[in-house]
């Protein structure tokens, strides 16, 4: 076992972290490699007294280069963690940040700590209230180190006021561009969480926190409707485009698969003949027909729709963008493909909720290509062995050259099947 490779073993990676003196349990959950140069392995801490944290190993092929990121990173003040004093070197190759410590979120605890909320937070209340500190709660929902975090916060006030939130930070200046797609889909209908203030210089979006149930859980209940997913799906896509919106070609999207498969191959050695084979299958089978951009979800899957109490609501609009329907649609039939391979115990029904969406939502529009559906749910596929293995799933090394081959099956047949895509 290779040095890197030791820290995506959860043994070794723990054995590792213990050996620098810090005493608890490490889990990696998503690995982000750049060949021969960096890799990024974001992990859960749990620690003996039942609680956990965050934190990710900054690995570099070149010792030197760990030397600079080490010596840069102490510079910025690291903040102590549950775990350690929030900055570890654990081997000549490695540097450790414990949460909530991070090299591009340089401010990541002023959205993280209730303590520092009294400040950043302070414009969302009334001037002559504060914060409480004590009655404020806050945790984390999703964490991409060096590129994002989620925080849902419920946040009380002295004077008795609450609300709550869901904060994300990124190292990406897009606030403004969210909320201004977020007003535009709640002016034509479209439900979607409240926009409320841009912080940060437009890398921190607050937004009203929704609750419901995410379609995924409705679906392995049995209570999920595909007639009425397909219908606000089809609405999402009328929707007028708002000014500024980002084109989502079929050569970005190309671009973007092949990209990614080229990268899995320098990572994974043994997964480079799969991942040339899809790639050139992909390459040769891109459709060539245009169609009228329409507004699209762009990470459309069951995980961000909403069942609430007033209805459908769609989250996480990051991706919205302009371009083909048979997008949203190939990869949302290939996130439920997906599903019961990933998790069979969680979504043994999802496989076929998403076909019985995309056959509705076809019925309804008769100008989506068999084809063209046929090469986006392909890249769909593609982008969850790519997660699988991102993600560091249970059996990945199985799992990703499953969907891999279900990818180019797809691409051969240049269409939809329920066998070619068979869980």
């Amino acid at each position: 076992m290779t040095e890197l490779e030791g820290l995506l073993d959860a043994k070794t990676a723990t054995e590792r972290v213990k050996g620098a003196g810090i005493n608890a349990t490490a889990t990696p959950l998503y690995v982000r490699h750049k060949p021969g140069e960096t890799t990024i392995i974001a992990y859960r801490f749990d620690l003996a007294d039942g609680d956990s944290t965050h934190g990710y190993a900054h690995w570099c092929h070149d010792p030197s280069r760990a030397d600079q990121i080490l010596a840069k990173a102490k510079t910025l003040r690291p903040r102590p963690s549950l775990i350690s004093n929030g900055l570890d070197r654990i081997d000549d190759h490695t540097v450790l940040y414990s949460f909530p410590n991070d090299a591009r979120l340089r401010r990541l605890r002023w959205y993280c700590d209730t303590r520092k909320m009294r400040r950043s937070l302070a414009s969302l209340v009334d001037p002559d209230d504060l914060i409480s500190r004590t009655d404020t709660t806050t945790g984390v929902l999703r964490y991409k180190p060096e590129r994002r975090v989620v925080n849902h916060v419920s946040l009380r006030t002295n004077a008795g006021a609450h609300r709550e939130l869901l904060i994300r930070y990124t190292t990406k200046p897009h606030a403004s561009e969210l909320s201004h797609v977020a007003r535009h889909l709640r002016a034509n209908g479209i439900s979607t969480p409240k926009p409320l203030a841009a912080l940060e210089d437009g890398r921190v979006s607050v937004d009203e926190f929704i609750e419901g149930q995410q379609l995924q859980e409705t679906i392995a209940t049995g209570e999920a409707n595909p007639e009425a997913i397909a219908d606000s799906v089809a609405r999402f896509h009328s929707v007028g485009l708002p000014a500024r919106v980002t084109a989502r070609t079929r050569s970005k999207e190309l671009g973007r698969a092949t990209g990614g498969l080229s990268g899995l191959a320098a990572w994974r050695p043994e997964l480079a003949q799969a991942a040339s084979s899809t790639a050139e299958l992909l390459r040769r089978a891109q459709p060539t027909a245009c169609v009228r951009p329409s507004l699209l979800h762009g990470d459309l899957h069951s995980k961000n729709v909403l069942q609430t109490n007033q209805g459908l609501s769609f989250v996480d609009l990051e991706r919205v963008s302009a371009g083909d329907p048979a997008i949203d649609l190939g990869y949302f039939l290939a996130h439920g493909v997906a599903q019961p391979i990933r998790y069979p115990q969680l979504s043994p029904a999802a496989a076929t909720f998403a076909y019985l969406v995309v056959d509705h939502y076809r019925q309804r529009s008769n100008a989506m290509s068999e084809a063209v559906l046929a090469w986006h749910t392909a890249v769909g596929l593609i982008d969850q062995a790519l997660l699988v293995a991102r993600h560091l799933d249970a059996n990945w090394q199985t799992t990703t050259p499953r969907l891999l081959d279900m990818a180019s099956a797809t691409l051969s047949q240049n269409r939809i099947t329920t066998r070619t895509l068979q869980p």
